[in-house]
Parts: C-alpha cells; structure tokens; sequence
C-alpha cells in the first residue's frame, strides 16, 4: 500500500471524552490523515467498514473489554488493528488490558509516535490479510482436490467390485504416510509456537511473527487433515485392536471441554456438561470413546455461530439399563440431504463452509459413527437448517456397568 493510500485510511477514535478526541484528531490529522472520525461506541459491524480502531483506555469497561476479546481473537481478514491511548506508563497497565491492543501510545508524551505507529500497523495488516487470504484460498484448492480424488476412488471400487483388496494395501500405505508426517508436522508446530511467543527473544520484525503465526495455522489445519485420513485408512484397512475398561462418562465429557474450551472461548461459544453424579460408567475404549467425543463437540462448536451454545447430556433408563448421551447445539443444522452427505467419508457440506468459513476434511462424522458401532453402540443424528443438531451415542445394557 502506497504511502498515499494509509492516510486516506478510516480511522475510528472511539470515546466519549470530546476534548481528548478532539486532541488525538489533530494529531492525526498533522501526520497527514484525513479520513478519522469520532464516536462513543464501538461498533465493528458498521456498514462502512473502519481500518484502524483507537480507544482511550478511560473508555473501558467490562462488557467492552469482552467485545474487544472476541475482536481481537478474529483474523486479520476480519479484524484490523486496534491501538490505545492511555496516560499510565505502560509498566501499570495489566496483562489483560495490554493483551486487548495491538499498540499503546503513552498520552501526551508519546502523541507524536501516533501517525507512525498508524501508519505500521495499517501497512502489517493488510499484508496480513493478504497472506491469510492467499493460504485460505490454497487450502480450500487443497481440501477440494482431496475430496474429489476420494470421489473418484469411491466410483472407481463401485464399478470394480474385485479391487478391495488393492484398496486395502492402499489404505496402508496411506496410514503409513499419515504416521511419518505426523512427526514433522509436530516439530513444526512445536518450533513455531515457540516463534510466535518469542520465548529466546524478539523476532526483529513484526511480520515475522506473523509469518510464525500463519505457519502454526497452516500446520495445525494439515496436522488435523492428517490425523483424520490416518483414523479412516485404520478402519478401512485392518480392525483396530480395543482395550476395554471400566470407562467414567463424567470424567470424559470433562476432559473433552477442556480441551474444547479455548476453541469455545475464541467462538463465543457457551458449552455445557448435564452428566448426573450417580451416570453408570460405560465398558469401553477410553481413548475411542473420548476421541469421538472431543471429534463431536469440535464440530459442534465450529458449525455453531458467535453466541450459540454446545451441550453433552447424559441420560440412564433404569428399566432397560440402557445409556444415552446427547451432544446438542443451535448451530446452522442440515437438511436430510446435507446430512448424507456429511455422513459419507469425506463429504463436505458446502453451505456449512460458507456460513462458516470453515474447511476440513468431512471425516469427523464418519469417523466417529464408525467408532461407536466399533465399540458396540448404536449412533443417531437428527438436525434441522436453522435449528441446530442432536447426536444420540446409546449403548445397550452390556456395555453399561450397573451399580
């Protein structure tokens, strides 16, 4: 971007103190911006979308402080930066307060760093969301050529009924290929998380942490693709070997929020547990079991919109003996059809994605029902457009431990 085009910019300075606006107009004005207008509320779904958010921090409160939280979590296709201006030394403001900006200006002494720090941080953000929207686009090519190729092979075993067994000496190559990138791809995580919170020191430049930031994004979201094709090519290929014990329920669906609670958290999502403190323990699996519980939830969470909610129930018929349990949303739901397709290994609802922005690899389904009736229990999904979905896991009285 031009030099030119950052100070035609639109620079929202949201607060309601007008002398203090007034002066941090001017200031912005005599670093060559033209473009910056004052309101008293935030509002980042404005019809005219702004480049660049200042706040004064008087102007924080609690329920501006968690919409703030919930902007700053969005990617920098969705968000631009937020800078501000305190008059307390940067040593006084709380890490929960500094975690909130992109930038602060200490007022007045620093006011004139305020058109560069602009400037920066208007040119890194549209890089950002450059580079964000080139590897989205790149991972939805990726996603999709996967899908079709799966398409292709599905119709090919279809019309050529005696290739299973070719089919199965593939499946383990692809299950061995899966275990040997999984190690790299680990590694890579590992290193770049370490970039991105610059454990040994500064990285120099501030596009370099986000370069480590979208390397961690881009390795997590083929890790994920990996792990998926890994536990179909399993099933496909050879019968897994259980281990069955004495499984707590309670104590899965626990560790399963814990896991998902940052994911909830970053989606505005509310989860909820209604497991009875008396709920029977299952003879199961713990790892399966807990697998498709947190591959259920995951999916929950990510096709429901800001302000929804995930929930797991937990539901014992004392007269048959037989268990229930039943993880719920009010997320976006599917239409019968869509719902075949989503059930199908590797199918992808496409208006889901859309609303979503989210891609995978429409293994997680599959995968999970295929797990449950691996263990001896029944699986069952209904959902409405709109509406949300409920999948009922029942396991029949001989897998339940009676008290």
């Amino acid at each position: 971007m031009l030099q030119h085009d950052i100070t035609k910019s639109r620079i929202i300075v949201v607060g309601d103190d007008k002398a203090f606006c007034k002066v941090v107009c001017v200031s912005l004005n005599d670093a060559g911006f033209s473009a910056a207008v004052v309101s008293e509320e935030f509002d980042p779904e404005a019809q005219v979308k702004p480049e660049l958010f200042l706040f004064s921090v008087s102007s924080l409160n609690g329920k501006l402080r968690q919409k703030l939280t919930n902007y700053k979590s969005l990617s920098w296709t969705q968000r631009c930066p937020i800078i501000c201006i305190t008059d307390d030394n940067l040593d006084a403001v709380g890490q929960s307060t500094f975690d909130l900006f992109d930038d602060f200006i200490i007022f007045p002494r620093d006011i004139h760093r305020l058109g560069l720090s602009c400037q920066t941080l208007l040119s890194l953000s549209k890089e950002r969301s450059r580079l964000e929207s080139e590897l989205a686009t790149k991972t939805q090519k990726a996603d999709l050529a996967l899908v079709l190729l799966k398409q292709a092979e599905r119709k090919i075993l279809e019309q050529n009924p005696a290739l299973p067994e070719e089919t199965k000496e593939n499946n383990n190559i692809i299950a061995d290929m899966s275990h040997e990138l999984r190690t790299p791809l680990n590694a890579i995580l590992g290193f770049s998380e370490i970039m991105k919170q610059e454990r040994f020191g500064s990285l120099g430049h501030d596009k370099y942490l986000g370069y480590a930031d979208d390397i961690h994004n881009a390795s997590r979201h083929l890790l994920g693709i990996v792990n998926d094709v890994l536990d179909l090519a399993k099933k496909e290929s050879s019968e897994e070997n259980l281990e069955i014990t004495e499984v707590s329920a309670q104590d899965a669906v626990n560790e399963t929020f814990r896991l998902m609670a940052l994911l909830a958290e970053e989606s505005g999502i509310e989860l909820s547990a209604n497991i009875p403190d008396e709920f029977p323990n299952l003879k199961t699996d713990e790892r399966r079991f807990k697998q498709v519980l947190t591959n259920l939830v995951s999916n929950a969470v990510k096709f429901t919109r800001r302000g929804g909610r995930v929930s797991v129930e937990g539901q014992y018929d004392t007269k048959n003996g037989v268990v229930l349990m039943v993880i719920r949303d009010n997320g976006i739901g599917m239409s019968p059809e869509e719902l075949a397709l989503a059930l199908s290994p590797y199918g992808q609802v496409l208006e889901a994605q859309t609303h979503t922005h989210i891609r995978g690899t429409g293994l997680g389904l599959p995968v999970s029902k295929r797990s449950i009736e691996a263990l001896g229990g029944d699986f069952f999904i209904t959902s409405e457009p709109g509406l949300g979905t409920a999948i009922t896991l029942r396991f029949p009285p001989d897998l339940v431990v009676h008290k």
